[in-house]
């Protein structure tokens, strides 16, 4: 850790100083945040990152601008993002297959794939298609976590306006080129739900 650089940025109105130690050195260990639904509210968004140095974040739209600001304020972060039924950037794509740490994740705000409050709709089958044993979605706003045909389908609820439970948000551990981990968390960090892999 002696050769993390520390990035400090002042934020706007609030005032708020984050800082970001970027370059940790975890060996082949790997931590992402996973995001979605966060509407514009990029705050709580910002002190999770702040508070759990990943080594990447994904945001599944709604509003894929907020990360562009983390993309700002973490610069030496890799941000992975998809588009979500309010967001009408085309250079952000609906849909894609990320790999951090060498894990193939499919990742999807969900609305073209007929997600409901209860279900993952078809995204288990395109992340199948995909080769990926991980899929990740949001639109609902609801926390889900499920198996279904070998693939491991996760809904990280959203982190500003949850439906259903409190706001949230995923993390995912990654060691040796496997996903390990996958736990459920709110805002504050705090575990409401953990999966060995």
């Amino acid at each position: 850790m002696a050769d993390r650089k520390k990035i400090t940025l002042h934020r706007g109105i609030l005032g708020v100083k984050y800082s970001y130690m970027c370059g940790a050195e975890r060996g082949n260990n790997m931590k992402v945040l996973i995001f979605a639904d966060s509407h514009g509210y990029n705050m709580a968004m910002a002190f999770a990152v702040d508070r759990e140095e990943p080594d990447a974040v994904i945001h599944l739209g709604d509003h894929a601008e907020d990360a562009r600001e983390i993309e700002r304020v973490f610069p030496a972060m890799p941000i992975y993002r998809v588009r979500g039924n309010n967001d009408f950037d085309p250079d952000v794509p609906l849909n894609a297959v990320v790999t951090p740490g060498g894990v193939r994740i499919y990742i999807t705000h969900g609305h073209r794939e007929r997600v409901g409050m209860l279900s993952s709709g078809i995204v288990p089958q395109r992340a199948y298609e995909e080769h990926c044993a991980l899929a990740f979605f949001g639109h609902t706003h609801r926390m889900m976590l499920e198996r279904e045909n070998g693939v491991w389908v996760c809904n990280p609820g959203s982190i500003s306006l949850p439906r259903g439970g409190p706001a949230s948000y995923a993390r995912l551990t990654v060691e040796n080129g496997r996903a390990t981990l996958l736990e459920l968390v709110d805002e504050d960090g705090s575990l409401l739900r953990k999966e060995s892999l």
